[in-house]
């Protein structure tokens, strides 16, 4: 059962980096709420990607954390 735990909390680690590394792209299929409605591309905001980012970095930390 360690062994398995262990390999969860390295995929979550490994999701959390591709959420650092690469929020733009995550973005485009990530959870429709987050998107913004066609209405509203006139205004183009950084949040979303800093919000992806924040999630990433959530996600490597609680990885890490189970690791050790």
């Amino acid at each position: 059962m360690t062994l398995l735990w262990q390999a969860v909390h390295v995929g979550i680690s490994v999701l959390g980096v591709a959420y650092l590394a690469f929020p733009a792209r995550i973005h485009t299929f990530g959870f429709e709420f987050l998107r913004r409605s066609p209405s509203e591309e006139s205004g183009a905001s950084d949040a979303p990607v800093w919000l992806y980012r924040g999630i990433g970095a959530l996600l490597v930390f609680i990885g890490a954390t189970g690791l050790v």
